[in-house]
């Protein structure tokens, strides 16, 4: 795929960046837009990659298009940008959501000769090496080139240690309602759990253990990340309003528990817990993780000290 042409839009946002970043790399001509000209103009020198002012300019002559912006934004942009694509061109997206990006693409399909692919990269723009994250693939379909075209992507993908999973639509958006918007909740809630107790964050953390520390770690990184992108995952996935149920059905329950002092159904909650636990892969290797997690957060404090 050396030497194509590739056009991201939303190109200097933090994943833009990275996959603007990415495809310099390995040699593809970058072209990168977004509605913000003044940082658009400053990422684009500071990557040394060509920007565009106008999105149809932008995506006329290029031979893979990637739409990197808000998932509200997705849906709007596919539409706009199909109209100019050349023959064969394949426009895909990073969108954390699935189920209607690929409806509209098939409508879009049915009026133009393109290709449509919807990945979702399991990381964030802080990431330095894709090596060992997993990339989620949705394949849609187009031209009779289409097989040969995503291939290409997607190996050169796998090159860098990507693990590439397949899936479709409604997998994803369920798949993506528990590994993304659950824990999201849990830490924003924690935080918040936190707060409602009046007492400083630093005050509480004199007096933690391991466990406590470790939640503080995981609850403080995803916090200092985009607000709308949260909302967003949470918001416009409807699978994610059953997660939300069966919380507040869960909590209801649990408070039960405690109120009636009932170890029996404590210990009934708890060993389904571990049950459920003992079948992942990870499971006998967890409290080394933890530790080794602790031994890492334990270094980088005594060096900032």
């Amino acid at each position: 795929m050396k030497d194509k042409h590739i056009t991201i839009i939303g190109g200097s946002g933090g994943m833009g960046q990275v996959f603007s970043k990415y495809f310099k790399n390995h040699e593809f001509q970058v072209t990168i837009y977004a509605r913000d000209k003044t940082k658009l103009k400053k990422v684009a020198k500071d990557l040394g990659v060509t920007f565009s002012t106008s999105i149809e300019e932008s995506v006329k002559n290029a031979d893979l298009v990637l739409i990197s912006v808000p998932i509200t934004s997705t849906i709007d942009v596919i539409k706009r940008v199909t109209p100019y694509l050349k023959e064969d061109t394949l426009l895909f997206d990073i969108t954390s959501l699935k189920s209607e990006i690929c409806e509209i693409y098939k409508q879009e399909l049915r009026k133009y000769p393109i290709n449509c692919l919807s990945i979702h990269p399991m990381f964030g723009p802080g990431i330095t090496n894709m090596k060992n994250y997993t990339m989620l693939s949705l394949e849609v379909g187009g031209t009779k080139n289409y097989d040969i075209l995503v291939r290409e992507l997607l190996e050169l993908f796998e090159s860098d240690g990507l693990i590439i999973v397949e899936t479709t639509p409604d997998i994803h958006d369920t798949k993506i309602a528990l590994t993304l918007g659950l824990p999201h909740m849990v830490n924003i809630l924690f935080l918040n759990l936190l707060r409602r107790s009046n007492e400083p964050l630093n005050e509480i953390t004199r007096f933690t253990g391991t466990t406590f520390l470790l939640q503080k770690v995981f609850a403080e990184s995803i916090i200092q990340r985009e607000m709308e992108m949260f909302a967003e995952i949470q918001m416009e996935n409807p699978k994610f309003l059953d997660i939300i149920e069966d919380l507040q059905s869960l909590i209801n329950e649990y408070k039960k528990i405690i109120e009636n002092r009932d170890k029996k159904k404590f210990y009934e909650l708890f060993t389904n817990a571990l049950e459920y636990s003992k079948n992942d892969v990870h499971f006998e290797n967890s409290y080394e993780y933890f530790y080794e997690f602790m031994r890492i957060l334990k270094t980088k404090n005594e060096k900032n000290q």
